[in-house]
């Protein structure tokens, strides 16, 4: 017969058992971590969507966006993007910006969040008039059937073929050089694109693999360029750089400490370290390329674009829709 002191023994084992499978149990699959993170930044962008009216300063989107991911426990994996007209992407207010939304203006509103490293990417547009109401249509309507079309086994190029169709149908036109992109974790823009544009085999697509599916349709030539004068988005390049001062050191610390390498508004380095620091900062690590720069891309001619994206999680059954 076994002892008392066994019997306790057991008992204690039994119960370190149960608990370390309750603890299992709990666990959060990948898939769950790209949901929380999908409802927070689907439930933000809703609410940034009410508040972007003419007469509302861009820089109140974003501050209001900021607050709202660090209330719900989360992090910024892109800062909110507030693109308006032949603004195509990238553009995040500066810390002092007095941009303001005007009745005329075609809103593009953008972001990223992550939890515990698994991205939510996701956009839409707004227009204060019914002007652009087919403009706003397609890129949603292109977006959210290459949501239902996409499979594992399949190849990103034959969502190209059907982002252009959907979209050249409304008698717009994509903005080539953009396109949707692999999300990863704690890497937003991953080594597979989902092109916008027809005729490309692309990538195959792997069952457990996330997307940003994300297309724009624009009233005027289609091809963007980036505005060199404006830089209100910076990440942390791979590598070593030798850096000078101690402003451009303290900020690759945050970038890489703090920021998981993944891009950052440039407002909220001018708000932790001061605005001439933080210049000087920017500066040193510019020149030395130890900062990848996400200049505002703007369409060549002066067009209205559209944008719209949701994030899928590619399982055996199929795409699952988590933004």
């Amino acid at each position: 017969m076994a002892s008392e002191k066994e019997k306790t023994a057991d008992k204690a084992e039994k119960k370190d058992e149960i608990v370390e499978e309750e603890k299992e149990e709990k666990e959060e699959t990948i898939l769950e971590k790209y949901q929380k993170a999908g409802e927070v930044a689907k439930n933000i962008l809703q609410h940034i969507k009410e508040m972007a009216k003419p007469g509302v300063k861009a820089l109140d989107l974003c501050e209001t966006a900021d607050k709202m991911i660090e209330e719900a426990g989360m992090k910024t994996a892109f800062p909110l993007n507030v693109s308006i007209n032949n603004h195509c992407a990238h553009y995040t207010s500066s810390f002092d910006d007095p941009l303001v939304l005007k009745e005329e203006d075609v809103v593009k509103l953008d972001i990223g969040v992550r939890y515990d490293g698994y991205i939510a990417d996701t956009a839409l547009t707004v227009a204060f008039n019914d002007v652009h109401n087919d403009l706003i249509k397609a890129s949603r309507e292109a977006t959210e059937t290459a949501v239902k079309v996409i499979r594992a086994g399949g190849y990103t190029g034959k969502i190209g073929d059907l982002t252009e169709s959907i979209i050249e149908g409304y008698g717009f036109t994509t903005i080539k050089e953009l396109s949707g992109h692999l999300l990863m974790r704690n890497k937003v823009h991953g080594p597979k694109v989902i092109p916008n544009v027809s005729g490309q085999k692309g990538q195959l697509i792997l069952q457990d693999e996330a997307f940003a599916i994300e297309t724009f349709a624009s009233t005027g030539a289609g091809r963007s360029k980036p505005d060199r004068t404006k830089l209100f988005i910076v990440k942390l390049a791979e590598g070593r750089f030798p850096l000078r001062t101690n402003a451009a050191k303290q900020i690759r610390r945050v970038l890489d400490n703090e920021y998981d390498k993944l891009p950052v508004a440039t407002r909220w380095l001018y708000k932790r370290f001061g605005t001439a620091r933080a210049k000087m900062g920017i500066r040193e690590l510019k020149n030395v390329g130890a900062i990848l720069q996400y200049h505002v891309l703007c369409d060549v001619s002066e067009a209205f674009v559209s944008q719209h994206e949701h994030t899928v999680y590619i399982t055996a059954e199929g795409p699952i829709q988590t933004t």
